[in-house]
């Protein structure tokens, strides 16, 4: 067993990037509302997430208020292959408008 540490990412431009910005999720919960976008972090070991502990920013989409607590609710039962597309979409919206390079 490693005894590495993940240290955690805190990326504050990716997380302020959300206000405002559309849903990635596009679920059928969607209130499609951008008023109320946030940044949801992925309930994943790999990406940083622990005992009380949030992943990492780098590991995030940009999610409703009904998106985001239907994932975080369910144990985030949304298929692996929609988170994926929606931190795709997430990670192409924030390059478009400049907040990544």
């Amino acid at each position: 067993m490693s005894n590495f540490k993940q240290q955690q990412i805190r990326l504050p431009k990716i997380l302020k990037g959300a206000r405002g910005a559309p849903c990635m999720m596009n679920s059928q919960v969607c209130n499609k509302d951008p008023e109320t976008t946030v940044a949801c972090h992925l309930n994943y070991g790999w990406a940083g997430k622990g005992m009380s502990q949030k992943a990492g920013d780098h590991a995030v989409f940009y999610a409703c208020s009904e998106c985001h607590r239907y994932y975080d609710e369910s144990g985030g039962h949304f298929p692996d292959w929609a988170l994926l597309k929606a931190v795709v979409r997430t990670y192409e919206y924030l390059f478009q408008r400049g907040v990544i390079k």
